[in-house]
């Protein structure tokens, strides 16, 4: 591989293509969700012999000294772009000389290092064996994350319901004759989305109240966000916040009324979320975290793929 340099990129077309192209690409690393954050970032292309090979999307801190990895934001890293007839094998080996350069960058130019690779980034190795031979100096701490995949192609829209888990069909029947539609009433979901942690007794303070507006008002002014609700006899039951890209849609925010719990609304609106990202014709839909036991053991009963990511943290010995 050709000398390997960093630049950064102010173009948002040719930012978000690169992306799009990337296996590791995702939503959450294209520019407008990146703005959406409130957060100093910046763009850098990573090229070799003239080309670009790689993308980061780099969350800073406001000193511009540390990588973030901010909430909601569960996938960014390094975003591979390979020419489409390398084989497999010298894919391998452009992956780590790449990472161990991007590695090394990052380490030089950032105190502190936050971010979560994509479940499609699979060679670790750049980041274990940074400063391997100096036992002295600060290594990568790895933490295994999970998320929940479902493959969106492999379902039919009339008996996928009746594959669920039996208390979801149950729910299902409940919640049968309810509307669902889309409601793009962000004030009504962010008092939903509040109320939601206030019955387990966690005051969400203003900081992510802000940034959960900020990236839905984004992402429905932006065109690739979905706002819906599910309604009962009682009124809103549940609110949910999709995202979507060219690939999947993301299971990102869920608003639900504590006194309409075990209405069946948060099940039959998850549903009709699936089936929507079904008809625009996306191959997956991201459950987005299952790293808690009742939040997993939910959106785990409609069979998704349980999938493995990981979230890496350095911090340098001067810091």
């Amino acid at each position: 591989m050709s000398r390997i340099r960093v630049s950064e990129v102010d173009d948002d077309a040719a930012w978000d293509a690169g992306v799009a192209a990337s296996a590791q690409g995702t939503v959450f690393c294209c520019s407008a969700y990146l703005r959406s954050l409130g957060q100093p970032f910046k763009r850098l292309a990573v090229q070799s012999g003239g080309k670009t090979v790689a993308l980061i999307p780099v969350v800073e801190d406001d000193s511009g000294q540390r990588i973030v990895q901010p909430a909601f934001t569960p996938y960014q890293g390094i975003l591979f772009l390979h020419d489409a007839a390398a084989l497999p094998r010298q894919r391998v080996l452009d992956e780590y000389r790449i990472g161990e350069f991007v590695v090394a960058e990052l380490a030089q130019r950032y105190r502190e290092i936050a971010i979560a690779l994509s479940w499609t980034f699979r060679d670790l190795r750049p980041f274990l064996w940074h400063n391997y031979h100096q036992a002295e100096l600060p290594r990568f701490a790895v933490k295994p994350r999970y998320t929940a995949l479902l493959d969106l192609g492999a379902i039919e829209a009339d008996t996928f319901p009746a594959e669920a888990r039996a208390c979801r069909r149950q729910e299902l029947r409940k919640a049968a004759d309810y509307v669902v539609s889309e409601a793009p009433e962000i004030d009504r979901f962010i008092a939903l989305y509040a109320d939601t942690f206030a019955r387990q007794d966690i005051a969400l303070p203003a900081t992510t109240i802000d940034r959960v507006r900020r990236i839905t008002s984004a992402a429905l002014a932006n065109g690739y966000g979905r706002l819906s609700a599910c309604i009962t006899p009682q009124g809103v039951g549940s609110m949910n916040v999709f995202l979507y890209d060219d690939r999947r849609a993301y299971s990102l925010f869920a608003g639900n009324d504590p006194a309409l719990r075990n209405s069946g609304a948060v099940t039959r609106l998850l549903l009709d979320n699936i089936l929507e990202a079904r008809r625009r014709g996306l191959a997956e839909l991201d459950m987005v975290g299952v790293n808690s036991p009742a939040r997993g053991d939910f959106k785990l009963g409609f069979n998704p793929e349980l999938t493995l990511y990981f979230a890496l943290n350095y911090a340098d010995a001067v810091a």
